[in-house]
């Protein structure tokens, strides 16, 4: 299986910031912290902390499910 294509935490923060941009309820969204993870096995090696500034419950869903097409694409650079 091929390796997944890696991106800086700046970059990933990038592309989650520009998905959250589209959407009317996650657009006010500024920052989204990347955390490394140290997995076993293939599975992805970051998720994102806090965002900043927080969205409201109906946002943080769609901000959840944008974040996680980016999750799937791109492994965190070391």
């Amino acid at each position: 299986m091929e390796e997944m294509p890696r991106k800086s935490a700046a970059e990933l923060e990038a592309e989650c910031l520009r998905l959250l941009a589209m959407d009317p309820h996650t657009r006010g969204i500024k920052r989204v912290e990347i955390i490394r993870l140290y997995p076993k096995g293939t599975r992805p090696n970051w998720t994102y902390g806090a965002l900043d500034p927080m969205p409201t419950r109906a946002g943080l869903a769609i901000a959840q499910t944008l974040i996680a097409s980016v999750y799937g694409r791109w492994a965190l650079a070391d």
